[in-house]
């Protein structure tokens, strides 16, 4: 409506405009300033206009002079008329313009879309929405906000006693104004969206080891805390050992090679790699070596085009060189699916690790439960009755899984429920994205950005391909299953679709909706927009306990309404996804230690340097023998101070300053003395953890053994086939004892 109005607007400003041009031409024609003292003959050419009968000099006027007179007067009349009918012509064809112009622009307002400004091939921000017209007392306040924010910087940058800043001071202020709202809304700067633009490369993460390598960050961040967030069987680690008194070149070393680009190329973890493109990355440390940004900007590039790669392997000292074809990477939203184990009745229960909502999600889960069902059935072409009864029970691992496209997971969930059944709905308070509801089968596209001249259904009819019924579910979950795997796993609940297991008591409850809005000058705004509510009507999002926000007292208020399952369960509000069975499963904090410090990443590549024959992957596993060298080693770098075991129960440095503290101690000697043997006790209590967790610790050492060989989809099958929570859902799925039905609440046949 704004649009419209200012294209009225400018055809009338035109029309006006062209009668002002018309009435400046006349009156320009018809005014004669006197430069000079005027003749007889023009004077009396002003008597006769103005009546007056007598001269200036009060003679009167002869009839010679009145004849000519009237010959002046005649040609002054023809010389106005062609100046008239020129300002006629010039207004009725301004008019004419004006109205054309203001047609054209009035219709094309019909087909604005400020969206369609913001799109490339490698990252496209959603769709903004038409702004609705906000009211007079909104826009006053928010005039007055702006007027008041660029007062107060023209004022700091006119008058601060230093230089200002203004881009960092800006982003600064927004950053903070965001932090009341809630934790997840942000602004993105021009450079942020560059980098996310380019994420073309070849699959390949690195790191490097030396004194401080903890502390190299990556586009601000410590390198080590976004390492330790990607998907994978192993866990990263988030810092190398140190190897600065290695004789040999510091390099940056392998530690995730992803099928499909790196790894398909020949790249292994723990390869060490010496040049790109001809360009040295090696040093005689960590502050000889380029940087982690560095090396990134020599990895990515133009999809299609190749890169060429250095490397050695430990136990060669032969340098291998490949080339690597650059690619926009993804993660794979299904890694992995097989069979479990099969039933008593000759079925069977298969496992399906869902790790991100990517967009190949929906059409990855139909894939991989197409393939069960069809090795299940033990045929090349069964049955849809063979298929419905070959696969008896399936286990849903969402396990870390954070989230990502909410169509994906109502594009999963529809393949478990009938067409037009309701999955829930997203609320907001804002009015520029409108409250939505979720049907299976059913999805207008234009909610999620799409042109609005599109209604476009996500899915065809018929894609239940599991029933509930006749293939019992579980879901596994636990604290860092967030977002859209919440919202699939309230579906799930609230329907009493399956049941939920986990050992931690509920998800993270991030139940909320986030777009991202172009801004001007290349920036934009990453905004929560909508609640998720489930089926029975509950919210998933968690409230914010430690906002100090007065502007979100939906979040900050605990709500007291009861809602119930399909079944009649009754579930909570607000905090999470509750599991159904609650699964205590052993942890070992040394293992965690042990993986972050970069301990079994170091052991397993000296390892495999020294068993170039080493078994086969399918009759592998550490022996008693290994498992004692490897206590040896941790043992070793703990006393060479490469791995500091005591940190674990001492982040905030407390024994640290304990020392500083006793150095300048009157009692020096005897306040070191006991500061080291609490520091031995602490390493020795840990160390009994090699014990007590044994088959944990032998677990993921296997695993950092087979990294070096093995793609990460064979990792994650192995490791479910020994994970115990996996375990458990199986144990559930077997049992006759009416366990599965009673969880749900079903009745008893």
């Amino acid at each position: 409506m704004m649009l419209k109005s200012r294209c009225l607007l400018l055809a009338f400003s035109a029309l006006l405009h062209s009668w002002l041009h018309c009435v400046s031409s006349l009156t320009c024609s018809l005014q004669h300033p006197p430069l000079h003292r005027p003749s007889r003959q023009t004077r009396q050419h002003w008597l006769l206009y103005s009546g007056n009968e007598s001269g200036d000099e009060g003679g009167p006027v002869s009839k010679a002079e009145d004849s000519d007179n009237k010959s002046t007067l005649q040609q002054r009349l023809g010389r106005y008329w062609t100046v008239f009918k020129t300002a006629s012509i010039a207004f009725v064809s301004g008019s004419m313009s004006a109205f054309i112009l203001s047609i054209i622009l009035f219709n094309q307002s019909f087909d604005y879309n400020p969206a369609s400004e913001y799109r490339s091939a490698d990252y496209m921000l959603t769709s903004l929405p038409a702004r609705t017209k906000t009211s007079a007392s909104e826009s006053s306040q928010i005039q007055q906000s702006v007027t008041l924010y660029r007062s107060i910087l023209e004022t700091l940058t006119s008058s601060y006693v230093d230089d200002i800043n203004t881009d960092e001071m800006l982003e600064t202020s927004v950053d903070s104004m965001l932090s009341t709202l809630d934790p997840y809304s942000e602004y993105l700067s021009q450079k942020e969206l560059s980098k996310r633009k380019n994420l073309v490369g070849i699959g390949l993460f690195v790191m490097k080891s030396g004194i401080g390598s903890d502390a190299v960050t990556l586009d601000g961040k410590l390198a080590s805390t976004l390492i330790s967030g990607i998907p994978s069987a192993i866990k990263l680690p988030t810092q190398l050992l140190d190897e600065s008194q290695s004789q040999n070149k510091q390099t940056f070393k392998v530690v995730l090679s992803l099928e499909g680009y790196a790894y398909d190329a020949g790249l292994r973890v723990g390869d060490e790699l010496i040049s790109i493109d001809g360009q040295s990355i090696t040093g005689d440390d960590a502050s000889t070596m380029p940087s982690l940004e560095e090396v990134r900007e020599l990895l990515i590039g133009v999809p299609g085009t190749k890169v060429k790669i250095q490397f050695t392997r430990p136990g060669s000292s032969d340098v291998q060189t490949i080339d690597v074809e650059r690619k926009v990477v993804q993660f794979s939203s299904v890694p992995c699916a097989f069979l479990l184990k099969q039933t008593n009745d000759g079925g069977y229960i298969g496992y399906i690790r869902l790790r991100r909502f990517g967009t190949d999600a929906g059409e990855s889960m139909r894939a991989a439960i197409q393939s069960l069902q069809t090795r299940a059935s033990q045929g090349e072409n069964p049955t849809p009755s063979q298929l419905d009864n070959a696969l008896t029970g399936l286990v849903l691992d969402l396990r870390d899984n954070t989230g990502g496209e909410l169509i994906e997971a109502i594009k999963v969930a529809s393949i478990f429920v009938p067409d037009n059944t309701y999955l829930g709905s997203s609320k907001g308070e804002g009015s520029m994205i409108p409250d939505q509801s979720y049907y299976s089968g059913k999805l207008d596209l234009t909610q999620f950005g799409y042109p609005s001249q599109s209604s476009v259904i996500v899915q065809e009819t018929n894609q239940q391909m599991i029933d509930p019924d006749k293939t019992h579910i579980v879901i596994l979950t636990n604290r860092k299953t967030a977002s859209a795997s919440e919202f699939l796993a309230g579906v799930f609940q609230d329907l009493d679709l399956g049941v939920i297991v986990g050992n931690d008591r509920e998800t993270l409850g991030k139940g909320i909706g986030q777009r991202e809005l172009p801004l001007p000058f290349s920036r934009a705004l990453k905004i929560t927009y909508h609640e998720f509510y489930t089926p029975s009507g509950r919210c998933v999002q968690r409230q914010y306990k430690e906002n100090k926000s007065k502007q979100s007292p939906r979040r900050r208020t605990q709500s007291n309404e009861v809602f119930y399952t399909a079944n009649g369960r009754k579930i909570s509000d607000r905090m999470g996804v509750q599991v159904d069975l609650r699964v205590r499963i052993k942890q070992s904090l040394l293992s965690d230690l042990l993986s972050s410090s970069g301990a079994y990443y170091k052991y397993a590549s000296d390892w495999y340097a020294n068993h170039p024959h080493h078994p086969s992957a399918k009759i592998f596993g550490v022996d008693n023998k290994t498992y004692k060298d490897f206590q040896s080693f941790v043992s070793r770098e703990q006393q060479r101070g490469n791995i500091k075991l005591e940190e674990v129960f001492d982040d905030k440095h407390i024994l640290q300053q304990m020392e500083l503290i006793s150095k300048s101690s009157n009692q020096r000697d005897l306040s070191l003395k006991s500061t080291a043997r609490l520091k031995e006790e602490i390493v020795k209590d840990l160390l009994k953890d090699f014990d007590a967790s044994k088959d944990i610790i032998k677990a993921e050492l296997e695993l950092n053994l087979l990294a070096r060989d093995l793609p990460d989809s064979v990792l994650l099958e192995r490791s479910a086939k020994s994970d115990e929570l996996v375990k458990e859902a199986v144990k559930l799925l077997l049992e006759n004892n009416n366990s599965y039905d009673a969880i749900l609440n079903k009745s008893v046949k």
